[in-house]
């Protein structure tokens, strides 16, 4: 597999959110750690399924009531 830039990680991220937690409402100040679950999931090698399980995970506990 070939390394990807920030860019192409960011765009994996972006899109993964929108499939999965579209409509669930977060805090702004929440959104970095949004993006640093899904680099992490990234960089170790999850596919774009896994990916968007562990941000769903992650979203859902932090989801405003």
């Amino acid at each position: 597999m070939k390394k990807q830039t920030k860019k192409q990680i960011g765009i994996r991220i972006e899109k993964a959110y929108y499939a999965s937690c579209k409509g669930v409402q977060i805090k702004m100040m929440d959104i970095p750690k949004v993006w640093k679950i899904g680099e992490q999931i990234v960089l170790t090698g999850g596919d774009d399924l896994m990916l968007q399980a562990g941000l769903r995970k992650f979203v859902d506990q932090i989801a405003v009531a």
